[in-house]
């Protein structure tokens, strides 16, 4: 099976490495967090393009092995002689979306179908929040209260539409940055409350608008809307790995242009 990740992988930077890194962690793997932790530091030493593109294909292993049941992970590798062995990324993204209980079109790149991913789940957690948070929302991304009443009147409505609302009143700039900080509290909400200190620790200098308000509201979020059977405990990790990666191919505009907001 090819790797499937690596041009938007490419887009990371040193700290999009190490949030991702921080969710990889895990203590058993029939993989190699040892190895990954490795190559990064090795990657980041030297500069070298070699080291790095041997780096973000042992991220997109490992991102994969999260996705795949061990036992199906290890017959992979060791019988089927698969590089990676992990289960494509498009069938994580189609897992995911289920989870999530989000609508997904199963078409296009990795990046596209990780894009859409993000903008649904942020439409439904902006439902979630108190009328209170959000309009504290729309204050953190410096939207006058003008504003503000065109968009909710607006939305009173028709609910459906909330993005292309956003980008109506509020411009693409601001849209793409409420969808953003939406999408990460809906990441947080899944790592437990620790793991999203540490999560949202390392997002305030990549997103500082969002740092402080992310807290409380995620602290309080329960996102009842979704119902995961934390059975499997990976969906802690794939789910905000695939969000953030998302976020990753929005900073420079999505791959469908102008469609995409509409």
């Amino acid at each position: 099976m090819p790797y499937e990740m690596q041009p938007l992988l490419e887009k990371c930077d040193a700290e999009d490495l190490k949030v991702i890194l921080e969710q990889i962690a895990s203590y058993i793997n029939l993989s190699s967090d040892s190895e990954l932790k490795h190559s990064f530091a090795l990657s980041s030493q030297t500069q070298s393009l070699e080291d790095r593109s041997r780096f973000l294909k042992i991220i997109e292993r490992e991102i994969r092995y999260l996705g795949s049941s061990e036992i199906a992970y290890a017959s992979r590798k060791l019988m089927v002689n698969d590089d990676p062995p992990g289960v494509s990324i498009y069938e994580m993204i189609e897992d995911v979306s289920v989870k999530l209980k989000v609508k997904q079109k199963y078409f296009g790149s990795v990046e596209s179908r990780l894009e859409r991913l993000v903008r649904a789940t942020a439409e439904r957690t902006f439902f979630e929040l108190s009328a209170e948070q959000q309009r504290e929302l729309f204050e953190r991304a410096c939207v006058g209260k003008k504003q503000q009443k065109e968009f909710f009147d607006k939305l009173k409505g028709n609910k459906v539409l909330i993005i292309p609302l956003l980008l109506t009143v509020l411009g693409p700039e601001i849209t793409k940055e409420i969808v953003i900080g939406l999408a990460i509290s809906a990441a947080a909400v899944h790592l437990g409350r620790d793991a999203a200190k540490a999560f949202i620790a390392k997002l305030i200098t990549k997103f500082p608008v969002w740092a402080e308000w992310l807290g409380p509201i995620v602290w309080g979020l329960s996102l009842g809307w979704i119902a995961i059977d934390l059975q499997g405990a990976a969906y802690r990790k794939t789910i905000p790995i695939l969000l953030y990666l998302g976020i990753v191919g929005l900073r420079d505009g999505p791959e469908e242009g102008d469609a995409f907001w509409t």
